[in-house]
């Protein structure tokens, strides 16, 4: 160890005496914050910036005539689009040369509206509607990026467009509604007053009855008519109240048409109450969904419990196997130094050549675990342990007995460690099928029942999140040395099969042939046996424990494979159900919301219809009757009475001068009474019931009450009757600290780079050649890449904050992390150049070009190809990235545990491999840079 820091004291004694060196080393601290800087800042935040994105807009709207009013959408989202900042829209008059914009680069995309869109919005009001289209193009070949942004545009001004018919078209039928509540206020008063008109008429009718029998009985004793010529003059005094009465009914009467106008706009809209009616059903199914989707969402959280207590006990069988494991490694290393001793103590001068190469082979084949590197004669020393006369045999003895010590490790011991990886796979085979269940559900519903726009981007975002958990399943059955491949086929057709609805579902539509395909894969997944395969691949296993178990590292292979899937079991699960604890919990908001808007609507509308209805029925039943009525005793009051009255006072007349003419008068007028008017005393009456029932149950005001509403609050809900609330999770403030991870992380590792060509591994000083093992040479010069290393990390880090302003939640852990990573990176690449030469630089090269795709830095692994998803766990950057987020976004303390421990456990490996073979190394090393040179071509 004293070596190794004095060989990297004399390092950096040499760099700090030679100006030119210090300069170089002083560069390599540099420059790798350059390739992070520049990065970092030239994507800071592009998402903002997207003015520059020139869109083509081409309207060709000719605009539409709805109920005589001239309608043009075009026109209105073009002057909607030059308030619009959020691209650079460029309005251009030819379809022709938008699209050689297009083409030719300097326009991204275009949108053409087409010259009959507003016709097609508003053939609604057509029995037979057309959907309207916007054209759109693009021209993908510019950038890989602008067309995602530009599309988002487009779907954005669809949507919009959408919103505003759905809330436009639901306003105008709420006006037409509020218009006729408020006419009907209006005609209030006059209702009133027709309805007071009929009254006294009805309170006028004993009057009547009374003139009635007056004249009656005056009629039948025409022969004492002088006798009663008194009584007939007493009528006199009913006759202002009767004319002020007919007055009454023919001012009623005269109004009769507004009413009747009136009914009619009631009965128009009892005509469309069930359009009201069938949007509500719409909003009431969609409540009694709720409870199968929290039923289906709690099953689902009891199934990864399950799972979770599955392989938690599977977990607990392992830590015996391992220590039955270590127990027998460390006798084997005790046995080793054993053998190590007894090799030591041979005199090299009295092995006899001929006695040697049987005693080794005898040692090696009774035990394979000694290495044959420790029974070289060269490494022997002497000793006085062993006895003069003959030192060979009394060591092959010591060695035998040595190996008749090496413990076994029996097939019982590895059986826990079977059952614990039999465990684990059935519980996710078990999980698989129980969420499989849920989909195939939701998809059963998909056949008969078509979402909103914003339901299917929901269903779609489940579809993927189960699409992902079969992937995850299917990575721990393809790493479990298993004969699974009918479950991995199964779970990939499940998986394409579901990807196709849900990218169907996101661009708005269904296709009932894709469903089927999706249900039929399911449904031969969910009928499976899978028990029964993992049985018949475990029992393989169980024939083969006898093999492992007689080799301790094959062994000790078996046991940390069945530990991994465990533990890739238990990501999977933990999860799933972190993901349906997150929806359970947002569910009960989002049903309370929907149930309180949608119980107020529902508890209305049965009021409001059935008061709709009933007044609808009383305009189409009794209300012409009423009117016929009212006219019927109008005509007569503004007709007839004149002349009865007339006659009257004729007869009055002629009983004071004319007596005898008097007569004939009297007998007409009874007439009248007993045929004409018992009838218009029953219409009266008849009307004023139909009134007294009307006020009786409050008809009117109740109309006008439902009829009257609050268009833009009502209209708002009917567009738009579900919010979706948004709550960021560890939020970053921009892209370009987002991104800052990724590019430290990749600047680290080009740091290592440059390093690695610009610095030597080897020892060049001559005076020092002999004074150091190849191992001290590897170890020191380690510590010079290491500092490094570790002053490029706080380089760039500091550049992040001070010069970038890049965020950080926790800045020092940032830091730190950094310098870990540095470490680890640092010891790789050196480590391969060290033992590989010119051919470590171009594994390294390798390595981080695949560690730019695979390591989940930009894109989400789960996007990328199956190969990258492959070797994404075995990839330093995936941890090193990951680590470095967990400063910047927020710290989640067993992520931190799980990053730190698998980087260190990778920077223990190499540290190892590096230290442990570089003398085997070396000699091929000088091999490849020896036939290099003789290329003449190669440095």
């Amino acid at each position: 160890m004293k070596k190794i820091f004095n060989l990297f004291l004399i390092d950096v004694k040499h760099a700090l005496k030679t100006p030119m060196v210090l300069i170089v080393i002083l560069g390599l601290c540099i420059l790798p914050s350059f390739y992070a800087w520049f990065n970092l800042k030239s994507s800071w935040d592009p998402y903002s910036n997207t003015k520059g994105i020139k869109v083509a807009v081409v309207n060709f709207d000719e605009g539409a005539t709805v109920k005589g009013k001239n309608i043009n959408v075009g026109q209105s989202l073009v002057k909607e689009l030059k308030t619009n900042d959020q691209f650079g829209w460029v309005f251009v008059d030819s379809l022709e040369d938008a699209e050689q914009g297009v083409k030719l680069g300097d326009y991204y995309a275009l949108i053409h509206i087409p010259r009959h869109f507003s016709a097609d919005m508003t053939s609604i009001f057509n029995k037979k509607p057309k959907r309207a289209h916007i054209d759109y193009q693009v021209n993908q070949k510019v950038n890989a990026i602008a067309p995602k942004m530009t599309n988002a545009g487009a779907t954005a001004i669809t949507k919009s467009l959408n919103d505003k018919f759905v809330e436009a078209a639901t306003k105008a039928f709420l006006k037409e509604s509020n218009d006729l509540g408020a006419n009907l206020e209006g005609k209030l008063p006059l209702y009133h007053k027709i309805e007071n008109a009929v009254f006294e008429a009805e309170a006028a009718i004993p009057d009547m009855e009374k003139f009635s029998a007056a004249v009656q009985k005056i009629d039948e004793h025409q022969g004492d008519i002088n006798q009663y010529a008194n009584e007939f003059y007493a009528l006199e005094s009913y006759k202002d109240e009767i004319n002020e009465g007919a007055a009454k009914l023919v001012r009623a009467n005269q109004h009769a048409s507004e009413i009747n106008e009136a009914g009619q706009m009631i009965i128009g809209l009892n005509s469309r109450t069930n359009e009201i009616e069938a949007a509500l059903n719409k909003a009431q199914q969609l409540e009694e969904k709720f409870p199968e989707i929290n039923a289906a969402v709690d099953k689902g959280i009891q199934a990864t419990e399950k799972a979770n207590q599955v392989l938690s006990v599977s977990q607990s069988k392992m830590p015996a196997v391992h220590e039955r494991l270590n127990q027998a490694q460390s006798k084997t290393q005790r046995a080793d130094k054993k053998v190590e001793s007894v090799e030591e103590a041979i005199p090299k001068s009295e092995i006899p050549q001929t006695e040697l190469p049987a005693a080794e082979k005898a040692i090696i084949s009774e035990n394979p675990a000694i290495d044959e590197e420790k029974v070289s004669l060269e490494e022997r020393v002497t000793t006085e342990s062993i006895t003069a006369e003959n030192p060979v045999t009394e060591a092959v003895v010591q060695l035998k007995a040595v190996t008749q010590q090496q413990p076994e490790v029996t097939k019982t011991d590895l059986v826990p460690a079977k059952e614990a990886l039999s465990e684990a796979l059935n519980a996710l085979t078990d999980l698989v099928k129980e969420n499989g269940q849920g989909q195939y559900d939701i998809l059963e519903a998909l056949k008969t029942d078509k979402p909103s726009g914003d339901n299917m981007e929901i269903i779609a975002q489940n579809m993927n999140q189960t699409v992902q958990l079969q992937n995850q399943v299917l990575e721990v059955l393809k790493s479990s040395d298993i004969d699974t491949m009918t479950i991995q086929n199964a779970l990939q057709n499940s998986n394409d099969t579901l990807s196709v609805v849900a990218g169907q579902l996101t661009q708005g539509h269904i296709d009932i042939t894709a469903i089927q395909s999706a249900q039929n894969a399911l449904r031969q997944l969910m009928d499976m046996d899978m028990q029964s395969i993992l049985l018949k691949g475990l029992n393989t296993i169980d024939g083969n424990l006898d093999d492992l178990s007689a080799k301790l590292a094959e062994a000790q292979s078996f046991a940390s494979s069945v530990d991994d899937i465990i533990a890739r079991a238990q990501t999977v699960t933990i999860s799933a159900h972190e993901r349906l604890i997150t929806i359970n919990q947002s569910l009960p908001a989002i049903e309370n919301r929907f149930k309180q808007i949608n119980g107020t609507v529902q508890s209305n509308f049965p009021a409001f219809k059935s008061r709709v209805n009933e007044a609808s029925l009383f305009v189409q039943n009794d209300l012409p009757g009423a009117l016929n009525d009212l006219n019927r005793i109008s005509q007569f009051a503004e007709n007839d009475l004149p002349d009865v009255m007339s006659k009257y006072d004729e007869t009055a007349d002629l009983l004071k001068n004319k007596l005898p003419g008097a007569e004939n008068g009297i007998h007409q007028l009874a007439e009248f009474a007993r045929n004409d008017l018992p009838g218009i005393e029953t219409d009266i009456r008849k009307a004023a019931d139909k009134f007294r029932e009307l006020d009786n149950k409050d008809v009117m005001n109740k109309l006008i009450k439902l009829l009257r509403n609050d268009l833009q609050d009502e209209a708002n809900y009917f567009s738009d009757p579900i919010q979706l609330d948004e709550k960021a999770m560890f939020p970053i403030p921009n892209y370009g600290s987002a991104s800052a991870p990724f590019y430290t992380a990749l600047a680290l590792w080009v740091g290592a780079l440059l390093s690695s060509n610009l610095l030597t591994t080897e020892l060049k000083d001559l005076k020092l050649k002999g004074t150091y093992s190849l191992r001290e040479l590897y170890a020191g010069r380690l510590l010079l890449f290491l500092s490094i290393g570790i002053i490029q990390s706080i380089i760039v880090m500091l550049g992040n904050f001070f010069i970038l302003d890049a965020y950080a939640k926790h800045p020092v852990y940032n830091i730190l992390f950094g310098v870990g990573v540095a470490i680890v990176f640092t010891t790789i690449v050196y480590t391969m150049v060290s033992l590989l030469g010119n051919v470590g630089k171009a594994l390294a090269i390798i390595l981080m070009v695949l560690q730019i795709s695979g390591g989940g830095g930009t894109f989400p692994v789960q996007v990328t190809p199956q190969f990258f998803q492959v070797i994404h766990p075995f990839l330093p950057f995936t941890y090193a990235v990951d680590l470095l987020r967990e400063a910047v976004g927020g710290i989640v303390p067993e992520l931190v545990v799980k990053n730190i421990s698998r980087l260190a456990f990778v920077f223990m490996l190499v540290l190892s491999i590096g230290y442990g073979l570089k003398p085997k190394f070396e000699p091929i090393k000088l091999r490849m840079i020896k036939t290099s040179k003789e290329s003449t071509i190669v440095e």
